[in-house]
């Protein structure tokens, strides 16, 4: 399968997620539900798109895109917020909790660890978003050089042929997302599990059809 051939059925993998999770139910069980069903196909994705004899640098342990500003989108969110609130240890979601509220009160746009990132490894890799679950690096040596020093060209060595799955499979879950109603646009991960802690409520706001959060005065 070449990535291009990938897209019209990967867009219609995305629709159908949507529709037999929150097309059923808005609420947090299916916004993790679907998380889980999406990441899935990335991971089987990645499997079968890696070069022959080249292999996916990503191991445990190894955390450099974990320091990177990640957008979500409102399911997403919830479904994290959902992981930290019922399905992490109590010790390790207090640790969350306080570095997740200290880091959407920064202002400062300096590369710092995710607060999900405990010992080395992520605390809600079940309920990760998109964009961590659909990018893989095929050199960990780039990784760490763009880590220790941003401003170098190098970058990293994507696997652009899944980044080529996740734009498909992204296309057709924000049409079934508007299909259903729901508003999908991106905000910062810390930023947006914050405020689902301090209010929970804006959960129902979100399965009303109005934005996830409420807009900043």
């Amino acid at each position: 399968m070449k990535a291009a051939e990938s897209i019209p059925p990967m867009q219609d993998f995305g629709s159908q997620a949507v529709r037999e999770t929150l097309g059923r139910s808005t609420d947090v069980d299916a916004c993790a539900g679907l998380v889980g069903r999406l990441n899935t196909l990335l991971e089987q994705a990645a499997q079968h798109l890696q070069p022959a004899g080249a292999g996916l640098a990503c191991r445990v342990g190894c955390n450099f895109c974990c320091h990177l500003r990640v957008m979500v989108l409102p399911h997403e969110a919830i479904a994290l917020f959902r992981y930290l609130q019922s399905r992490m240890p109590e010790a390790t979601a207090h640790v969350v909790r306080r570095r997740v509220r200290e880091h959407a009160s920064s202002a400062t746009s300096a590369a710092r660890a995710c607060a999900f990132l405990v010992n080395g490894e992520c605390a809600a890799y079940e309920a990760r978003p998109s964009a961590c679950a659909g990018y893989h690096s095929l050199s960990k040596q780039r990784c760490e050089q763009s880590f220790l020093d941003p401003s170098l060209p190098t970058g990293t060595v994507a696997l652009r042929s899944l980044q080529v799955v996740a734009t498909a499979l992204e296309e057709g879950l924000s049409s079934a997302l508007r299909a259903q109603g729901l508003t999908q646009e991106r905000i910062e991960l810390h930023v947006a599990v914050a405020d689902l802690l301090a209010n929970p409520a804006l959960i129902a706001r979100w399965r009303a059809g109005r934005p996830l959060l409420k807009p900043t005065p």
